[in-house]
């Protein structure tokens, strides 16, 4: 039975419900026409209208203006096109952005700041100006643009904004697709960039095409000057992108300070070629024409300064990387092998991978030479820094951390030292005249064969002259910035999409820069090798070239996989894919693996696997035993057993086969040479009466035209 409180509440809704209809009906057609001025009054404003709505487009505001100040953001796919999808609201389909940290802001800074502590720009001013001092002039403004895929080009961006405090610049550093559009003027503007497989760094994509986009002086007013890294061994594709810049914007207006400056990594010696471009060409140009001061003549001087101390750690080093778990690890090769192992990780379930993608990695300074500069700067086991800078540094400022944090986890310790570093190390010896023409004589006609060929570090020549006095602050400030190291998986996600695999070589041997037979250790493998199941390490995927993955149409695509030792291992999680999918029921076209190791049962990585799959369809494999050629129908090399099985090479090409190659350079370069033998046959058999350059000229215009359709690589030295 209803009360009264009942009754009286039906009757409401009731005439409720005919007040909506009734006025839905006034305000149909030409009734809502015959209405006065400012009569539609909706519920949405006015003075019943939602409180908390202003609110929270403040609140929306805020937090859009705080991710723009301590992000950047890319699209993540460059090649996206806008598709709509429509629910309750119209948005984009499949549109997602990838957000980096701003340059100079760490996850500690931005945790900080997060709290309502200074902001890392404020942080970074407040010490700049304590160091510098108050009669300091002000610096001059300068723009630092780089791109890159592996962190060379950002080391080498952040190595400059170093040293342009010295030269009276205050230098910002951004991706070069931040300047997209909006070119910096009136200050220089320095591009440091590679290629990649001919095309543009992933984080220069949109800078780049925006450049071959212009058609008049749109960047008039813009003075710049570039710097390209490279390797002279992809004759094609060396320099591309770095030249294409420089041509571009000197062709839209743009003025050049400097001429292009170059580093061959066949040469590996990037950071003394950057060097020498930086002080013997921009440098000099840049203060010439927008001021500032030359270098301090104390060579030994630097905008590092360490302050040590022995309280206990208040922080831990934090990235921009997320945490996974190692399940397994063991290693591939027998004893006395040169070693390789093999890694499985548990990935953050929001972590999704392609097969051919890479896994970055977080690593850490082996514990032997973290060692070796705690004995040579005498510091106690548990020694903190406190780090100040007058000018931008990867170092955590403003900080009581642990010295063997920073020596973990910031800096590059086994990288060999440049020019510029042997001479500060000279300069720092100028009352001791026989260290000092030693280490000059080094940094002259003997540089190449005692520092670059030996992989001499700084700290190898701190070793080599213990009485010469270098403060730790000028040593940290000469040591590039720690930076992640890229493995291919060797899995792949449709066997278990939270769990990937690495397969890598120990790098381990004698050091060449020490005389008493000192291991040279590498600084991921070291560190890779040294995790056990259950152990943490951080880590974040990247994806590879778009080229380097399968092809979508498997059952009518043939492929061609060619490696030499643990480049198989993207090779693995294609074989592993396919033979998931074949166990699925999928129809597969048939795929080609040539396998490079030195013997039969002593190295042949996943022998066991591979066997099986190879049984079920999912490939065919062919060894090249370096050690056991009888083995491998008398090949040596992959390149030799190509050769051997011309046959099913031309037959799967016929039918629109894809190869990939990964492995060293040389495998590489082999590879593309049997590939241009076979078309170079072919071009001969047609009967083309050609000149030799013609056939040639022919030859490497459809080898070229190839790169990136048919042939893709991905290669490692």
């Amino acid at each position: 039975m209803r009360t009264h409180s009942d009754r009286k509440g039906y009757i409401l809704a009731i005439l409720t419900s005919w007040a909506i209809a009734n006025q839905g009906r006034q305000m149909l057609d030409e009734h809502f026409e015959k209405l006065p001025a400012a009569a539609w009054k909706p519920f949405g404003n006015g003075m019943r209208a939602c409180i908390g709505r202003p609110f929270a487009w403040q609140e929306s505001l805020l937090v859009v203006a705080l991710l723009l100040q301590h992000f950047n953001f890319t699209l993540d796919n460059p090649n996206y096109k806008l598709q709509l999808k429509q629910t309750l609201t119209i948005k984009p389909k499949d549109f997602y952005m990838r957000a980096t940290l701003r340059d100079g802001i760490d996850a500690t800074k931005l945790e900080r700041a997060m709290a309502g502590s200074a902001t890392a720009t404020e942080e970074r001013v407040k010490h700049e100006n304590a160091a510098a001092g108050k009669d300091e002039p002000a610096r001059r403004p300068m723009s630092i643009f780089y791109g890159s895929n592996t962190g060379t080009c950002e080391a080498l961006a952040q190595r400059l904004s170093t040293s342009a405090a010295s030269h009276g610049f205050d230098a910002t550093i951004g991706i070069m697709d931040s300047a997209n559009g909006k070119l910096p003027k009136g200050r220089p503007v320095v591009f440091i960039t590679a290629s990649f497989e001919g095309e543009p760094p992933d984080n220069a994509m949109h800078f780049v095409e925006w450049l071959r986009s212009l058609s008049g002086n749109e960047v008039s007013g813009t003075s710049f000057a570039v710097f390209g890294c490279g390797h002279k061994d992809w004759k094609s594709t060396y320099q591309r992108i770095p030249k294409l810049v420089d041509d571009l914007l000197l062709a839209h207006g743009a003025a050049k300070v400097a001429e292009r400056g170059e580093a061959d990594a066949s040469h590996g010696d990037i950071f003394t070629e950057f060097d020498t471009w930086e002080d013997a060409q921009l440098w000099p140009a840049i203060t010439e024409r927008f001021g500032g001061k030359p270098a301090a003549g104390d060579a030994t001087a630097s905008a590092i300064s360490v302050e040590i101390s022995s309280k206990k750690r208040s922080s831990n080093l934090r990235m921009d990387v997320r945490e996974a778990r190692v399940t397994a690890a063991h290693s591939l090769t027998a004893p006395g092998e040169p070693q390789k192992r093999h890694l499985e990780i548990q990935l953050p379930s929001d972590m999704p991978y392609r097969a051919g993608d890479y896994l970055a990695i977080l690593s850490v300074n082996p514990r032997e030479s973290i060692n070796r500069v705690m004995k040579r700067f005498q510091l106690p086991w548990d020694a903190h820094l406190n780090i100040s800078s007058s000018a931008p540094t990867v170092l955590p400022i403003a900080n009581d951390i642990s010295a063997q944090d920073v020596l973990s986890t910031y800096v590059e310790l086994s990288q060999p030292a440049t020019k510029k570093n042997v001479l500060a190390l000279a300069a720092a010896a100028s009352d001791q005249p026989a260290i000092k023409a030693e280490l000059e004589a080094l940094a002259s006609d003997s540089f190449h064969a005692e520092i670059t060929a030996k992989r001499t570090s700084p700290l190898d020549l701190l070793e080599r002259y213990p009485a010469l006095h270098f403060p730790l602050g000028d040593f940290l400030a000469m040591l590039p910035p720690m930076r992640m190291r890229q493995y291919s998986i060797s899995s792949s996600p449709l066997s278990s999409p939270d769990r990937c695999t690495l397969t890598y070589s120990v790098v381990e041997g004698a050091a060449m820069s020490s005389p008493s037979g000192r291991r040279h250790i590498g600084v991921a493998t070291a560190y890779l090798s040294s995790l056990e199941p259950g152990n943490i390490l951080q880590v974040s995927v990247r994806p590879s070239a778009q080229a380097f993955h399968l092809p979508l149409n498997v059952s009518t695509a043939p492929i061609v996989m060619v490696c030499a030792g643990s480049g198989l291992a993207p090779f693995r999680g294609f074989v592993q894919e396919r033979a998931t999918q074949l166990a699925a029921g999928r129809k597969l076209a048939r795929a080609l693996l040539f396998v490079g190791c030195r013997y039969r049962d002593r190295d042949r990585l996943y022998a066991e696997e591979l066997d099986a799959w190879q049984s079920a369809g999912a490939v065919d494999v062919f060894y090249a035993f370096s050690k056991q050629p009888e083995l491998s129908r008398g090949c040596a090399h992959v390149q030799d057993r190509m050769r051997t099985e011309a046959d099913a090479l031309r037959k799967v090409w016929e039918d629109g086969a894809k190869m990939f190659v990964c492995g060293s350079a040389k495998v590489g370069e082999a590879v593309a040479q049997v590939c241009k033998e076979a078309y170079r046959e072919r071009i001969l058999q047609v009967g083309e009466h050609s000149t030799e350059a013609e056939v040639e000229a022919k030859v490497e215009a459809w080898f070229a035209a190839l790169r990136n359709e048919r042939f893709a690589t991905d290669v490692f030295d």
